[in-house]
């Protein structure tokens, strides 16, 4: 007997926006985020993801976004979309973004993850953002 705990079974249709300005690392991680069960929609700017997020009819329950994705910031879009979805749940990446900086703004992301990340902490905290 595994005496390992059980992972978080993603329910189907949970939809997660994934926002990184660099389309490959976008794509790497929306696809590992989609390997674990949940609906993706990846975007390469912030403010498009913005427009969905704030006119579309079917909201994510999760947005991943990295600091910097071009247009605006992530901390920024954060703050942007918590202000007519405040469940949304946010998972903000970085491997660029200065503690400091982040520390002064005023937005706090629900989880961080530092760039490079492992796979599977990506999608355990995408798990624990779903179950919160």
């Amino acid at each position: 007997m595994s005496s390992a705990p059980e992972s978080i079974i993603p329910a189907k249709g949970v939809l997660v926006f994934v926002v990184d300005d660099n389309a490959l690392l976008g794509e790497i991680t929306r696809q590992l985020i989609a390997t674990a069960g949940y609906e993706t929609k990846l975007f390469q700017q912030g403010l498009p993801a913005r427009a969905e997020m704030l006119n579309g009819s079917h909201p994510p329950v999760v947005l991943v976004t990295d600091f910097d994705i071009g247009d605006i910031n992530g901390l920024d879009l954060i703050g942007d979309v918590r202000q007519k979805l405040p469940r949304l749940k946010c998972l903000l990446v970085s491997g660029t973004a200065k503690p400091e900086a982040l520390a002064k703004h005023p937005v706090r992301p629900d989880q961080f993850l530092a760039k490079p990340f492992r796979a599977d902490d990506l999608i355990g905290a995408v798990d624990r953002l779903v179950a919160e």
